[in-house]
């Protein structure tokens, strides 16, 4: 009666799948959205069934979106890629009964997985290098920066151009932090969405806890202070040690300047504030970007680093 009810599912599951990626493939546009949505029926599936049925049905998926990807979406396997694997890992961490910070935290490396395999495939199939494509349009930019400026009668130096230039294509060398940051969002809204309809159709309740609650261990500000420390020392800036280095301080700021803002709302409830303050103090940090992420990441380095949080509760 199980396999039967399993097999069931798995049916309906796999339709509801297949619905969502037709969708895509005639609606110009909506495949940003399908990063978030078509994940959710293996989510569902894996929630009950765990990470073998489910990539079994996603075997079987997969065989539909190469038919697909031959004659109407070539984007139909990346996709079904990406959905596979962000819905194994955070349906399977459901059905474990995971913590819900635990299950975003191995739903990010599904998503994070599944964007490298698109990368990988754009790279393979379409034979262009992105990367080289990027350093062309960053060169092009250049270039029209340079002649703009002449002609305004304002030429900036070599030097200045160069340090522009640098900056730039910093940002290939900061693929990996920037690839993670975007997959610990996407992995929220997919967790989120999932959350919400397995509540509603199960009668139970999955949500995350307040995110005033969120908190990192100890242990992460130790792995940024060494790769600060790595940082002070004269390294090849080429080198892969350099981008291992600014790939970890960058992600683990990012993640502290999370924990920053959790810990402004944990303070806000605590003092009994009106929500309105902590509304305005995030909005203020958004708003002067990159001031907001230095401070709200100082915040949550003291946060973690003195047990603020801890010292809070005991003397109130």
């Amino acid at each position: 009666m199980n396999d039967i009810q399993k097999l069931k599912e798995g049916l309906t599951m796999g339709s509801l799948f297949g619905l969502l990626l037709l969708i895509v493939v005639f609606i110009p546009g909506s495949e940003l959205i399908a990063l978030f949505v078509l994940p959710v029926p293996f989510v569902l599936y894996a929630s009950r069934y765990g990470y073998r049925s489910t990539l079994l049905l996603g075997g079987i998926v997969l065989g539909f979106s190469v038919i697909l990807s031959l004659f109407l979406f070539i984007g139909a396997i990346p996709l079904t890629l990406l959905a596979i694997s962000a819905g194994a890992f955070i349906g399977h961490a459901i059905f474990q009964k995971r913590h819900s910070y635990e299950t975003w935290a191995l739903g990010s490396v599904g998503v994070t997985i599944g964007l490298l395999i698109i990368f990988v495939m754009i790279q393979v199939f379409s034979e262009v290098d992105l990367i080289e494509q990027y350093q062309s349009v960053i060169d092009e930019s250049i270039e029209i920066t340079k002649s703009m400026t002449e002609t305004t009668g304002f030429q900036l130096a070599k030097d200045d151009l160069d340090l522009i230039k640098q900056q730039m294509n910093q940002m290939i060398t900061l693929f990996p932090s920037i690839l993670v940051l975007i997959s610990i969002g996407i992995a929220f809204i997919i967790q989120w969405t999932s959350y919400k309809i397995i509540s509603f159709r199960n009668k139970k309740r999955l949500s995350f806890p307040a995110f005033r609650t969120f908190q990192f261990p100890k242990g992460v500000i130790w792995i940024y202070l060494i790769a600060i420390l790595l940082a002070m020392f004269p390294i090849e800036e080429t080198g892969s040690l350099a981008a291992v280095v600014l790939n970890t301080t960058n992600l683990i700021g990012g993640l502290f300047s999370l924990q920053g803002i959790s810990f402004i709302l944990f303070y806000c409830h605590q003092k009994r504030l009106s929500i309105a303050y902590p509304i305005l103090i995030i909005l203020s940090c958004i708003i002067f970007l990159p001031i907001g992420i230095y401070l709200t990441r100082i915040l949550g380095i003291i946060d973690i680093g003195f047990g603020v949080r801890g010292r809070m509760k005991q003397t109130k």
